[in-house]
């Protein structure tokens, strides 16, 4: 399953902010690459909250693929990033 760490989730949640309550991220692949992209929830998502509101969610098939990865925030010189990582 994947690992979303706090710093990762608080982050999804902030980007959330200007966002309706019921706007998720999703990790998505597109053109044999993942992508996040803002969704919403769809029926057998695998979900990751922060502070009672989901952020993420993916579907069964990305999940899959996805499952022995870190999701963490790493911070650049234009500010803090999402990284996906092998664990």
């Amino acid at each position: 399953m994947l690992k979303v760490s706090d710093r990762a989730a608080e982050r999804m949640a902030h980007l959330l902010n200007a966002k309706s309550d019921n706007a998720v991220l999703r990790i998505i692949r597109r053109d044999d690459r993942l992508r996040m992209r803002f969704g919403h929830l769809l029926p057998g998502d695998q979900t990751f909250a922060h502070q009672g509101r989901v952020v993420l969610a993916i579907d069964q098939g990305v999940g899959k693929s996805i499952s022995l990865r870190h999701l963490d925030l790493r911070e650049t010189d234009t500010g803090p990033r999402l990284r996906l990582k092998t664990s």
